[in-house]
């Protein structure tokens, strides 16, 4: 075992403990939650399964289980794209459990995130300092995304693992594994833009062309999100289902920024909603400001391809009449965990003053969301 692990590459090595370890903390976490929260027997006391089943997650398994348009259900699942609801398909091959087949694709999905990330960070702080980008991916507020059986975990993978190879110039599998990030969430688009920006900005900084055969990788990412259009095209006879089953279902459609900004803001600051409901909405006007400072100080440092992956995912999350979702818009923005890494680098104090603030945050909402409450 010692030699097999010795083969293990280092980015691996270096995260798999803090990666597996933060999953048994969260897991036990939502576990002592639910037992000291209860005033019922202890025999009632739900399971982990029973816990992690919340919100989304049963949207992503009817997907799996039935397909788009089933008449199994009648939610308008047609937003989440096909990603997630594919990989537990082939998850519940081993495990039978729909839920455990979720929580397994994102396990395995951190994993994947958990290397990649470092050794992103690695290649720019050196190795002692790159184990916090990783954790501050752990302790984001909502990280208890990354643990649930969401999209963002699979989309992170995907995409920190193209960011990566991107570097290395492995342009195709670059292309593949943005494909990947594609199928999983919306924000795949704005990482496709951002794929080709950071193609152009390198190969001009090798002094290489850059009408090359390694272009033509960037027309991978498109593909899936193409297809899955398609694909709703044939089942419903128009090229608006994803949009009608935004607006029918969650009440949402393009719309100008301050428009959104305001019906959020509005929603935010009202003191006679609900207390969880309230706190989201601020959540959701604090991620599009996030997301704007993130770009700007990127620009700042001529990070062209970071900064257009977040800032054309801020202003897709903007561009709606209310703003939903936004928050784990940015946890999957993978440079904000990089741009920390470099800050915590030159300043340590930064690792103590976020981890100070977030950790907390990130457990309190995991004990939210698997108590039922709604977080996003």
């Amino acid at each position: 075992m010692r030699s097999g692990w010795g083969r293990v590459p280092r980015a691996v090595t270096a995260t798999l403990p803090l990666w597996l370890g933060s999953r048994f903390a969260v897991a036990l976490l939502s576990l002592a939650a639910a037992r000291a929260l209860s005033s019922g027997p202890a025999r009632d006391a739900p399971g982990l399964r029973t816990l992690w089943d919340r919100w989304d997650v049963g949207l992503f398994t009817k997907v799996a289980r039935y397909g788009y348009l089933s008449p199994a259900y009648t939610d308008r699942t047609e937003v989440d794209f096909p990603g997630l609801p594919i990989a537990i398909r082939l998850a519940h091959l081993v495990l039978r459990d729909w839920i455990v087949a979720g929580l397994a694709v994102s396990l395995l999905a951190g994993v994947v995130t958990a290397a990649a990330l470092w050794r992103l960070a690695a290649d720019e702080v050196g190795e002692p300092d790159a184990r916090f980008a990783v954790l501050s991916l752990i302790c984001f507020p909502y990280a208890v995304f990354l643990f649930a059986a969401y999209s963002e975990g699979l989309f992170l993978a995907c995409a920190t693992a193209s960011w990566l190879a991107a570097r290395r110039g492995h342009w195709w599998l670059a292309g593949l594994l943005g494909a990947g990030a594609a199928s999983a969430r919306i924000s795949g688009i704005a990482f496709g833009v951002a794929l080709v920006v950071q193609y152009v900005v390198s190969r001009r900084e090798q002094g290489r062309p850059v009408f090359a055969r390694p272009a033509l990788a960037l027309a991978l990412p498109p593909v899936p999100v193409l297809g899955y259009l398609i694909y709703l095209r044939a089942r419903t006879g128009g090229w608006s289902s994803y949009t009608d089953a935004m607006r029918a279902g969650w009440h949402r459609w393009t719309d100008w920024p301050w428009s959104g900004w305001a019906a959020t803001w509005s929603s935010a600051t009202n003191g006679d909603g609900s207390s969880a409901f309230v706190w989201f909405w601020r959540g959701e006007l604090l991620a599009v400001v996030v997301g704007v400072a993130v770009t700007i100080i990127l620009l700042v440092g001529r990070r062209w391809g970071e900064a257009t992956f977040v800032g054309v995912m801020t202003a897709i999350m903007a561009c709606t009449n209310y703003y939903a979702s936004g928050i784990r818009g940015i946890l999957v923005a993978f440079p904000l965990y990089l741009l920390l890494a470099r800050a915590a680098a030159r300043r340590r104090w930064v690792a103590s003053v976020y981890l100070g603030i977030c950790a907390p945050v990130m457990a309190v909402l995991v004990i939210a969301f698997t108590q039922g409450q709604w977080v996003d």
